[in-house]
């Protein structure tokens, strides 16, 4: 994973791929997507305990792909929803379109000291792609995306599920999100 501490660090972070990558939403389904490499910076065990949370509802399906020190952890909380893909390794060329498919990012959860002062660059990258944006409230990310993102409480799965519940109920906001952060990417973050 590599780590954007400030936004002006991000210039080349969201290459054309991401760009040019098609964002489409063709059902009521929420697709939600997570990629990295499962660090402590990610909070990845707080995603997959969201993904658990979510397990009774219809509306998600998750695609979750890399893999890390934390996949095992992650795998083992999300076990209780049967709708979700994991992909160990996507190559790199064929990311961007994976992930222009889906509605939903997730960014970073992590509680470290790290996590708290990073973007990561799948953020500015699913941005790019076109997906709605849900990672940790912190000063950065606050900086990087503002109102362009949902920001929750960084280490918080209960505040991670209600924000993508949230969504889930409001698909006007959905595509608001979906295309604020693809014109904050392209404004200042790309290539």
């Amino acid at each position: 994973m590599n780590l954007i501490t400030s936004p002006d660090q991000a210039l080349r972070q969201a290459t054309a791929p991401w760009f040019s990558a098609r964002p489409a939403r063709d059902t009521e389904l929420v697709h939600v997507a997570f990629f990295g490499r499962f660090t402590p910076v990610q909070g990845a065990p707080v995603v997959g305990t969201a993904i658990a949370a979510l397990s009774g509802d219809p509306r998600f399906v998750f695609t979750v792909v890399g893999s890390g020190p934390d996949l095992p952890a992650t795998r083992t909380a999300a076990a209780p929803n049967a709708w979700v893909t994991w992909r160990e390794w996507v190559a790199a060329h064929e990311l961007p379109g994976l992930i222009a498919g889906h509605d939903v990012c997730l960014g970073i959860f992590g509680t470290s000291r790290r996590a708290l002062s990073v973007v990561p660059t799948e953020v500015y990258q699913a941005a790019a792609a076109g997906c709605a944006v849900v990672t940790s409230d912190t000063a950065p990310q606050r900086a990087a995306f503002g109102d362009a993102a949902v920001l929750v409480p960084a280490g918080d799965p209960a505040a991670l599920s209600a924000a993508l519940r949230q969504l889930a109920d409001d698909p006007d906001e959905l595509t608001r999100l979906r295309k604020a952060a693809r014109d904050r990417a392209r404004e200042r973050f790309g290539a």
